[in-house]
Formats: C-alpha cells, sequence, structure tokens
C-alpha cells in the first residue's frame, strides 16, 4: 500500500489549500489554436499559468494529445508534468475500461505520475474496474468512473429505467459506493470517484444520498450549460464534494485568470 495520504484526504487537503473547486479542462483543439504538438504544448502551457491560481486541479483530454501520436504523449507528459509543478492535481481524462487483463494493461499506463487520477468506463463491471482501483489505492491515486454524463445522449441510455424501477446510472452509482468503501479518508471522502454531469442537476440529490462518501467530477458548466449555482446538492456538506471542471469557458476566455476566479468565487460560495 502508498505510504503517502489516499487520493480523498490529498483531493481534500488542495480544495481547502486552494479554497478552490475548479477543474482545468485542457482540450487542445486545433481548430482554434493550431495543429501539431508544440502549439498544444504552448497552449496548455499559457493557460495553465494564467488560470492555475483558481485552479486545484487540471483535466487533460486525452484524445486530443493521443492523435498526434508519439509527440502528442510527450507533450501530455509535458503539460501534466508542469500542472503538478504549479500545485495542481492531475486528472487523465481517459474513459478507459476493458476486460481484466487490458483494464491491468490501461492501469500501468494512467495510473502513474505525473497522473493523480483517472477516469473510467464501468461498462464491463466489476472485474474490469478492479485493476484501476487497485491500482490506484496502492500509489494514493484516484479513480473517477462515469456515473451520469454532460452529454445529450447520456439519458439515451443511463437514464434507462431497470427492473427494479431504478435508473441505470443509479445501479451505477452503488456499484461505486462499494468500489470506494475501503478507499475512505479521514475526511470522508474516498478515493473512487464518480462523473457526474452538470446539465442534469436534477440527478444531484439521488446521487449524493446513494455516493455519500464520493467526489464527483462534474463536468458541463460553461459552454455545454450547466451552471454553478444549481450544484449545491452535489457538496453533500463538504467543500472537496464534488470538482468541477471547466474547458471552454476558460481556455478560448478573453481573460483566463479572470474566467477561473469567477468560478472558483461562485463554487464556493455554492459549496459553503
Amino acid at each position: 500500500m502508498s505510504s503517502q495520504p489516499g487520493f480523498g484526504d490529498r483531493l481534500a487537503q488542495a480544495v481547502e489549500a486552494r479554497q478552490s473547486q475548479v477543474v482545468l479542462g485542457l482540450d487542445p483543439d486545433p481548430t482554434r489554436i493550431g495543429d501539431g504538438a508544440a502549439s498544444a504544448t504552448d497552449f496548455c502551457l499559457r493557460v495553465i499559468a494564467q488560470a492555475a491560481p483558481a485552479c486545484v486541479a487540471v483535466k487533460p483530454q486525452l484524445a486530443w494529445f493521443e492523435r498526434l501520436g508519439a509527440a502528442g504523449w510527450d507533450a501530455l507528459e509535458r503539460v501534466a508534468t508542469v500542472a503538478a509543478e504549479h500545485g495542481l492535481l492531475v486528472i487523465a481524462d481517459a474513459k478507459r475500461g476493458d476486460v481484466d487483463v487490458t483494464s491491468r494493461a490501461y492501469a500501468q499506463a494512467l495510473v502513474r505520475s505525473p497522473f493523480d487520477a483517472v477516469t473510467v468506463n464501468p461498462m464491463l463491471g466489476t472485474d474490469a474496474m478492479a485493476p484501476f482501483v487497485d491500482a490506484a489505492r496502492a500509489t494514493g491515486r484516484g479513480v473517477f468512473v462515469l456515473v451520469r454524463t454532460s452529454n445529450p445522449g447520456a439519458a439515451d441510455l443511463q437514464d434507462l429505467i431497470l427492473a427494479d424501477g431504478t435508473m441505470w446510472h443509479e445501479a451505477v452509482a452503488r456499484l461505486v459506493a462499494e468500489w470506494g468503501a475501503d478507499g475512505v479518508g479521514s475526511r470522508g471522502v474516498s478515493d473512487i470517484g464518480a462523473v457526474v454531469g452538470a446539465t442534469a442537476p436534477q440527478h444531484l440529490g439521488a446521487l449524493r444520498a446513494l455516493m455519500p462518501h464520493q467526489p464527483l467530477l462534474i463536468p458541463g458548466i460553461g459552454a455545454q450549460g450547466g451552471r454553478p449555482e444549481d450544484l449545491g446538492q452535489a457538496f453533500g456538506g463538504r467543500r472537496a464534494g464534488a470538482i468541477v471542471a471547466a474547458s471552454r469557458s476558460i481556455l478560448y476566455a478573453d481573460d483566463p485568470r479572470a474566467a477561473a476566479e469567477d468560478l472558483r468565487v461562485r463554487l464556493w460560495a455554492v459549496s459553503a
């Protein structure tokens, strides 16, 4: 087991130290910044330098880097390392998940420095998630499991009604709570969290009740239409109960520093 604090405690400490729940999403879109690994690296480092004081973490979306091949992976490593040097947690937004032997390989690739946590897809069930959970817990890192996502098509499957009358995403939430039960830290926050979109705030209360100790990673603020003021139930009485990802609304703002700070202030007020 890891000799360092678990991810839940590390997250809670970072939130308190920075008085922030803002996660800077890093999606270097070549149609807006120019193509190539150098452009992606320069853009991300510039925004990190501007926005970092108001953020607690960054969330590089791996697809934007992977599309560039080996140079893209070098860029990802560089960006993640610099973010960590700015005191930010680094969440690899990978959404991986496969049969157990393949998930083990994915975990070896992503549950490591310079990443502090990784997003995963639970579609294949408990045995597919176990390698991520085990690797994260052994190294003081975290896992965020997709539960109810922010995209318009999420309801097609995630809101399906099951035989017991509950929704599919609620069944996933129960599993996430089980997977994270042994990783709850001294501050009441688990090392296994959940991705829950801000674009369907009507589900937040029920999901928080099903996952009382899970940190929620909430995308969908800003460009996707989610509002910080609708997220109160997500925190569950803990400042670190939820962290909120914003990408385009900060990355492409006229003043990324001001945009990040504005979101920080709004979330801190909502989480009180």
